[in-house]
Formats: C-alpha cells, sequence, structure tokens
C-alpha cells in the first residue's frame, strides 16, 4: 500500500503558519517581530512539496492505463471545487455587491483566475481578496504540462530537462531585475519561480535512483541544507536589496534538504518526526489548502472590524497579539467547515481514479530504501 507521511502533513504546516504571519502585517510592527515578514517563504516550502510528490506520482504510474485521466481527475478534485467556490463568492457576491452599492470595486478580471493566468500579467488589476492564488495558478501550470513530459521522457532525458531548468529562473529573474521589471513579475511569475517545484522533482527522481541508499540520501540533505542556508545569509549580506534574484534558489534546495531528512526521520523515534508529526500540526497540514485560500478575505474583513477597536487596542503590542489571535481561530474554524463539509466529501470521489494493481507497484512511491514508518498504513498524497 502506498505510504501516508505524517511529516509531510507537519511541513504543510509550518509553510501555511509562516504565510500566515507573513500576511498579518500588524504583527510584524510589534517589537522583535519584523522577521514574520519572511514567513513568504512558505511557499516555496509548497512548491518543493508539490514538485517532488506530483513527480513522484507521476513516475510511479507511469504506463499505466488512464494515466493521463486518473491524474488530471484526482488533481481537479482535490483543486478545483474550493478555488471556483472562492473566486465566485469574491467576484459575484463581494465585489458584485460592492458595484450594486456604488463602490469602486468594480473588478472584469475574473476570467485571468478562472485560466490560472493572473500570475503572468503584474499589471492585473488583482482583487485582494485572491493574492495569494498566484502559486495555485502557476501549480496548476505545472500540471497542465509535467505530466505528458514525464510520460514523454526516460529518466536520464527527464534528469537532463530538470538540471536544465534550475537555471531558468534565475536568469529569468535577472532578466526581469535588469530590465526594470516590477517585483510582482520577479516574485510570481511562472518562469521566475520555477526553482522550488523543479527541485523538488529532481529530488523525486533521485530517491528512485538505483544507487541511492538511506545514509547517503541523509548525508547528502544534511549537507545541502547547511551550504543553502550560509548561501541565504551571503547573498543577503552582499546584495541585500536585490537578494531574492538569488536566495530564491537556496530556498529551493535548503526546502528540499529539509523534505530530505524529514522523509527519514521516525515519527516516533526522532525528534524532528515527533514534530512534525504532533497531531495539531498534522491536522493544519490536512486543511492547509482551505487555509491558503480563504485566509485573505477572513483577514480583510477582520481588520475592518478591527479598524473599530478601542486605539489601545490597535496600536499596542497586547492589542495586536490579540487581533492575530483572533483572526488565525477564525481562519481555522472556516477552513476546518470548509474541510469536513465541503472538501473532504468531494474528495471521496478520488478513489474512482486510482491507478490499477499493476500500475507502478513494483515500485515503492518513495524509494527502494524504507522509511523509518515502514510499517505506517495509509497513502502518500499531494
Amino acid at each position: 500500500m502506498d505510504k501516508y507521511i505524517p511529516q509531510f502533513d507537519g511541513l504543510r504546516a509550518i509553510a501555511i503558519l509562516g504565510v500566515l504571519f507573513a500576511h498579518t502585517e500588524y504583527l510584524q510592527s510589534v517589537p522583535h517581530l519584523g522577521f514574520l515578514k519572511y514567513g513568504r517563504a512558505g511557499v516555496d516550502l509548497f512548491f518543493v512539496l508539490s514538485g517532488f510528490l506530483i513527480t513522484g506520482i507521476l513516475l510511479n504510474t507511469k504506463g499505466s492505463s488512464h494515466y493521463f485521466r486518473n491524474f488530471y481527475a484526482r488533481r481537479a478534485l482535490r483543486i478545483w471545487p474550493l478555488y471556483f467556490a472562492t473566486l465566485f463568492v469574491v467576484f459575484v457576491v463581494i465585489l458584485g455587491l460592492r458595484q450594486r452599492a456604488g463602490d469602486n470595486g468594480k473588478d472584469s478580471t475574473w476570467l485571468y483566475y478562472v485560466l490560472y493566468l493572473q500570475n503572468l500579467f503584474p499589471h492585473l488589476n488583482r482583487p485582494a481578496f485572491l493574492a495569494p492564488t498566484w502559486s495555485l495558478a502557476l501549480e496548476e501550470q505545472f500540471y497542465m504540462t509535467w505530466p505528458a513530459l514525464i510520460f514523454l521522457l526516460t529518466r536520464r532525458k527527464l534528469l537532463v530537462v530538470l538540471v536544465g531548468l534550475m537555471f531558468v529562473p534565475l536568469l529569468f529573474r535577472t532578466a526581469l531585475l535588469f530590465s526594470g521589471a516590477p517585483y510582482v513579475a520577479v516574485d510570481e511569475f511562472t518562469l521566475s519561480r520555477l526553482d522550488a517545484i523543479v527541485i523538488g522533482a529532481i529530488w523525486a527522481l533521485w530517491l528512485r535512483s538505483a544507487n541511492c541508499t538511506q545514509g547517503q540520501w541523509r548525508r547528502w540533505n544534511i549537507g545541502v541544507l547547511g551550504a543553502s542556508v550560509a548561501a541565504i545569509c551571503l547573498s543577503k549580506l552582499l546584495i541585500h536589496q536585490h537578494s531574492s534574484v538569488l536566495s530564491y534558489s537556496f530556498l529551493a534546495t535548503g526546502f528540499a534538504g529539509v523534505l530530505g531528512l524529514s522523509l527519514v526521520s521516525s515519527s516516533t523515534d526522532s525528534l524532528i518526526g515527533r514534530a512534525l508529526s504532533m497531531a495539531w500540526f498534522r491536522y493544519l497540514g490536512k486543511i492547509s489548502y482551505g487555509i491558503y485560500l480563504l485566509h485573505m478575505p477572513v483577514f480583510i474583513f477582520f481588520e475592518e472590524w478591527r479598524s473599530h477597536w478601542r486605539a489601545v487596542l490597535q496600536t499596542t503590542a497586547e492589542g495586536k497579539l490579540l487581533a492575530a489571535a483572533i483572526s488565525f481561530a477564525a481562519v481555522f474554524a472556516i477552513a476546518s467547515v470548509s474541510w469536513f463539509l465541503f472538501e473532504q466529501p468531494i474528495l471521496r470521489l478520488k478513489d474512482r481514479f486510482r491507478p490499477d494493481e499493476k500500475a507502478g507497484m513494483s515500485e515503492s512511491l518513495v524509494s527502494d530504501f524504507p522509511t523509518p514508518d515502514q510499517k505506517a498504513e495509509g497513502r502518500l498524497t499531494a
């Protein structure tokens, strides 16, 4: 049976918490909490996980019957229902009501969001409610092209393509920077941010190579993580203002190292594994997609409500911490309702699109070496 890796839900929890802290801008003005703005790197961790898991699933099901149908049906059931429900609420309900009320909230960009193209147009008038969806557009573009490449290429050719793709984002970001393009293009355009997905895919391919042993895997990931942290710090010191040109690539390799180490850290016998496998961490990871999609509308409406608080609660550190706790609790509650009443019932339909028993079952979904939790039941899912 395919394996469920609880540590991966822990990584998702860390990623989504980082994103929430980064988007709670008033909290960053509290003394000693300015570093929370770097929580936006959680998106890169999501990208690494996505590249690793999706590539692994496609490699294991390559050659199976209904290869394309099963993949796209399962992805659509996971991504589309909540995404399009959110678009409906934002464009039809929220912005529609504002328009009828005479507000300047009219927005005609809905088609870009329906087609997952919003990250390709930096000058697009984007509703703040949907600001985080640029990363979903990038991933959807990845889903549209990646299954065909894996289907057509041998593993050796696929590795060549992946190594070549590692240099594309770095060169593209440099070109955008020197051409005077807006930073939103550097931060969100597809060719600017492929690093993390590509490195995740390389890790999935390497994990399935014949000469990958658990000891080699562990040593390499420790080295990659250490080197990446050093490179990020160095780039920040040397080219502070434009360090993201380099640091996105280093973040990708660093998070790949984190992913690799989490995979060989037992959820019962390892400190890292136990930390990542805590029940509340796993739960946050499970509902992280709903949190990611729904947190901005909640935050925006909460800020409107917070503007009517007493001045002392708006400006003091205690008041800001209280506001963050309330807004986070609201997001978790709404995402939980979404998970249990909307997402989970739809996800049960994914069982209708499982690969046949022969498809990829001769090859472990994670690697030839056993993970520390090899007796765990469940599925390795994306």
